[in-house]
């Protein structure tokens, strides 16, 4: 076939095409073709996700290891080109309706894994601590059904850009008819952690409630700054099937000084006034469930 003369790379280099105008071709190692098409910029026509069959042929790729052909043609022939190839080569995707496939819903135990993931991911910007598990209380409060039940929170200090970012959109998706299996999984509590000034307005925390775990992510970006001269104080605790920072004892929880309170953030003063109900997470792990 005329093809098998072209350049050629995998779908997985498709990165590496030229930015230039001519006819691509999408083949299998069977050498079959599945796709003929056209563009005044190759490149940019296979940039990341953009062609509207790649995630069509992405998905077999595994299976087929589709490669990329291509000629370049001057732009005043393209169309002429591009129907001359699809009359020789009668690739099976040319006239076939582009099929597109829906999301599926992650269950709660998959997003509260799949979010630690993301918040305990080093970054250029946070190279070593991003994020950590200070520890962990409990309480007895009411579920759904309006019982007593035993709750373990699990306090985590995060960035204010996780808290702003990450977090928040997965509170808010909860809220919208994509996220609907998340339905009330996610809160805010109004955290009241000072009597004596109640001008001051609670620290609002999200929380993330799977049976009876509770995930509160508290934006302590100090504590996080603080706590990075002392990485021997931290080890890696297994929570929610992902490995992640937490502090090994209480005696390791560093505050700020309270000298300096009127500076700090709210949800900074509600983790000052949380730390006397903290054990270490090394307690609880065994008991913790996995996706």
């Amino acid at each position: 076939m005329e093809w098998k003369s072209w350049p050629i790379l995998s779908l997985k280099d498709r990165a590496n095409l030229p930015a230039q105008p001519g006819i691509y071709v999408v083949v299998d190692a069977e050498d079959e073709v599945w796709y003929v098409g056209l563009s005044v910029n190759i490149k940019v026509r296979w940039n990341g996700k953009s062609h509207h069959r790649y995630q069509q042929i992405s998905r077999t790729n595994n299976k087929k290891q589709y490669k990329i052909c291509w000629q370049v043609f001057p732009i005043s022939q393209l169309k002429e080109q591009e129907q001359k190839y699809i009359n020789l080569f009668k690739p099976h995707l040319n006239y076939s309706r582009v099929k597109t496939y829906a999301k599926k819903s992650r269950k709660p135990s998959e997003e509260i894994s799949r979010l630690l993931k993301v918040i305990n991911k080093k970054t250029a910007l946070f190279p070593d601590v991003r994020s950590l598990v200070v520890g962990y209380y409990t309480e007895i409060d009411e579920d759904e059904a309006g019982y007593l039940k035993k709750f373990f929170c699990i306090v985590m200090a995060v960035t204010v850009n996780d808290h702003d970012g990450p977090i928040l959109n997965s509170y808010n998706k909860s809220w919208s008819r994509r996220g609907e299996n998340l339905k009330g999984i996610w809160k805010i509590y109004e955290a009241d952690y000072n009597e004596n000034e109640a001008e001051e307005k609670p620290a609002l925390i999200p929380v993330f409630i799977f049976e009876n775990i509770i995930y509160e992510f508290v934006t302590c970006p100090r504590f996080i700054a603080q706590i990075r001269n002392c990485k021997d104080d931290l080890f890696l605790a297994e929570v929610a099937s992902q490995n992640i920072l937490a502090l090994k004892n209480m005696n390791s929880l560093v505050l700020v000084d309270r000298d300096n309170e009127k500076y700090l953030l709210r949800s900074e003063k509600y983790l000052h006034y949380r730390a006397q109900d903290l054990q270490p997470i090394l307690q609880l792990m065994s008991e913790l469930p996995g996706p």
